[in-house]
């Protein structure tokens, strides 16, 4: 979409939060105005009711709003004094503050009205409309999808208000495309898969934000960390392993205590006080600190994967995707300025590798994260420092082929980054692995190396990160298969099926031998009908399934059925040829 179609779409539908507010006025002209902008996709709009809304009146609402839209033909902006803007919003708290806001900005008080003169409604407004809303609104292109809870301002502190969510497109054919999409994106949530395939739960009394992963999910767990590590070998990469708590001070000197003040959580001991690690990075600076260092030494390559805390916002906190315990694919290395290019190659190598076998890589991007010029105290570091990484991550781009499109603002405390962003499929973007170059830490933590010259110089510290967090990563993953895991991640591979008891002990026969070698197998020996067999384990998503019955057992083979269609009769050896070729990724 260019800048013109993205403005067009953003006054359309920032035009029908207008038409939102109004339409609640009409029907409930007691409510509370406060705030509606555009958003990807749609719009929303903030109120106060007097009573209870719930999603039932959603229809309701919609279908004012297409009875006042043929009225509306245009957005008469006027300019308001303080006086007269806090007049006509006298009983308003809402708007009053926002007025009081506007004018400490010295900036222009400006009402928009929409609709007849006798019956029109006005806002305030900055601007940013359609030009003639009857004309351009299509009634059979938007839609409200939901009601929410949103504090006034986002401040916890503030007045609970009621948000209603609405979608609008150019035409009914793209707003039938996203709604299509919707459903799809809910029978995908992980928070509805992750329950029906007994991946991981939560409890109040171990509280919200801390997700217990049972026996499936964890296998899931360390097959991706299996995988990473393996891959992550080959580069030289050594596994350590750190505390979850340290002293404040370790943060306070990384930098890292100040941005997240307000997420810090405290541990208090009978002797001394320590906080949640919301970071990993500062303890493995102190690894490098324990023994001496030469050039001859370097680069030194330290991976862990390990569960750090960071106190969110009960309201923020939402299934896999933003939790309190953050497990995370860490890793850092310790190298000199001329070892960056090839350390920084070897992990685009890594991201390379195991975004392919995990079947993302190629639909992707990837951003040169840098400062935003306008915010230098948000940064850490010497300014030469930044420039020269700033120019090595460009450098490194080129020579790797990424492609990699500058973005301001995007860059971490300590150093910018090439991020790189995936797609899932729903063409959803996710970013996921990241190359950060940091000067700054090293020299924060006074960590050194001897030079070919004999002098003691800071090392360069490189921050590399391949799928983030496992919980977030999980997330994705598992509505990007919609739970139909890959053979190698799924957590059962194949399900045999006797049909009756006559077949058990067969069936266990075949269970046993593949236990043997390595296959992760269960048996389905309940009293259900084949039929019913099948389908549970096909909303269960398991790969295959060996169906026994008095042939296969006269025959000493399996019958075998995948997700999608049978794939005939297997004798034992042939069987797990089949199934070890596709988890080593070898089938055709």
């Amino acid at each position: 979409m260019n800048k013109k179609d993205n403005t067009e779409s953003e006054n359309l539908r920032h035009s029908l939060a207008h038409l939102l507010a109004a339409s609640v006025l009409k029907i409930y002209p007691d409510t509370k105005i406060t705030l509606g902008p555009a958003i990807d996709d749609g719009f929303y709009y903030d109120f106060e009711f007097n009573q209870s809304i719930s999603e039932k009146d959603l229809p309701k609402i919609e279908k004012t709003m297409r009875k006042i839209l043929p009225t509306w033909s245009s957005f008469t902006e006027e300019k308001k004094t303080k006086q007269e803007a806090g007049e006509y919003f006298k009983d308003n708290p809402y708007k009053l503050e926002l007025i009081e806001e506007i004018t400490n900005r010295d900036e222009e008080i400006t009402f928009y009205t929409s609709g007849p003169k006798d019956d029109g409604f006005t806002d305030l407004c900055r601007g940013g409309h359609t030009e003639n809303p009857k004309k351009d609104i299509n009634p059979d292109a938007f839609k409200l999808t939901r009601v929410a809870g949103a504090y006034w301002r986002g401040d916890e502190k503030n007045k609970m208000l009621t948000r209603i969510y609405g979608v609008a497109f150019k035409d009914k054919t793209e707003l039938d495309e996203y709604l299509a999409w919707q459903e799809e994106a809910k029978k995908r949530d992980h928070r509805k898969l992750g329950k029906e395939l007994d991946l991981f739960t939560f409890s109040d009394l171990v509280g919200a934000g801390l997700p217990l992963f049972t026996p499936k999910g964890t296998l899931l767990r360390n097959e991706i960390q299996n995988k990473l590590t393996k891959i992550s070998k080959k580069y030289g990469m050594q596994a350590v392993t750190i505390p979850h708590i340290a002293k404040k001070e370790l943060y306070e000197i990384s930098g890292h205590a100040q941005k997240f003040s307000d997420e810090l959580i405290k541990v208090v001991s009978h002797y001394d006080e320590f906080v949640m690690k919301p970071v990993n990075c500062p303890h493995h600076t102190q690894i490098y600190a324990s023994k001496p260092k030469s050039y001859r030494d370097l680069p030194v390559r330290y991976m862990e994967s390990t569960m750090q805390y960071r106190d969110e916002k009960p309201g923020e906190i939402g299934g896999l995707t933003r939790v309190r315990s953050i497990t995370c694919d860490d890793g850092h290395i310790f190298c000199t300025v001329d070892q960056i290019k090839q350390e920084s190659s070897n992990i685009a190598n890594i991201i390379k590798e195991f975004y392919t076998q995990i079947g993302l890589y190629g639909n992707h991007w990837v951003s040169l994260s840098v400062r935003d010029p306008k915010t230098p105290d948000a940064y850490i570091g010497d300014e030469n420092d930044w420039e020269k990484a700033e120019k090595m991550l460009s450098e490194i781009s080129d020579d790797l082929k990424l492609d990699a499109k500058r973005v301001e603002g995007e860059a971490a405390i300590y150093g910018p980054k090439l991020d790189y962003m995936f797609k899932d499929s729903l063409s959803r973007e996710w970013q996921l692995a990241t190359i950060q170059i940091d000067f700054a830490m090293p020299k924060r933590f006074n960590l050194e190396y001897t030079n070919e010259k004999g002098d003691k110089v800071p090392p360069v510290m490189i921050h590399r990160a391949i799928l983030g967090s496992y919980e977030r990563f999980l997330a994705i993953l598992i509505e990007h298969f919609a739970g139909a895991f890959p053979l190698w991640l799924s957590p059962t591979q194949i399900r045999i099926i006797p049909i009756s008891e006559n077949h058990n002990e067969y069936s266990e026969e075949i269970l046993e031998k593949l236990k043997q070698s390595d296959i992760r197998v269960e048996i389905d020996k309940s009293n259900e009908s084949l039929g019913k067999k099948i389908r549970i384990a096909k909303q269960e998503k398991i790969p295959y399934l060996a169906i026994i019955g008095d042939a296969e057992v006269k025959n000493q083979t399996v019958t075998l059925e995948g997700r999608e269609e049978k794939k005939g009769e297997y004798g034992y050896s042939d069987l797990l040829e089949y199934l070890q070729k596709e988890i080593s990724g070898d089938s055709k």
